[in-house]
Order: structure tokens, then sequence, then C-alpha cells
């Protein structure tokens, strides 16, 4: 995917521990899929859109 340059990749990680410290409030961690896309997503590789319906796609048919 494109490089985004509309937010700064420290926003990004600033957005990214947010996130993860509002989930280790209940005590849940990133897996190591999340935390790929997260990833990929400080760098800039993908949207936040493509992010969450990965996750989404990935924990419903999980759930099923």
């Amino acid at each position: 995917m494109k490089s985004l340059n509309l937010i700064s990749q420290e926003e990004r990680r600033k957005r990214i521990q947010f996130a993860v410290g509002m989930a280790a409030i209940d005590g849940g961690k990133p897996t190591a899929f999340t935390q790929n896309l997260l990833d990929q997503y400080e760098k800039g590789e993908v949207t936040t859109g493509y992010l969450k319906q990965a996750i989404i796609e990935k924990y419903a048919r999980a759930a099923h």
C-alpha cells in the first residue's frame, strides 16, 4: 500500500500507545496478528480503516 503522510509517524505511534494502554486496563494485549497490523499502521503502510476491517474480519471468523 502507499505510504500515508497525512498523520506523522509520531502521531500514529501515540495513537497506538493509547489504544494498547486502554486495552491493557482490561488485561488485554495485542495478538501477534494485531501487533503486525499496528506496526504497519505506525509505518504508514495501512490506514486505520484497513486496520479495523482486518481485525474485524480475523476475529469475527474466529468467533463463529
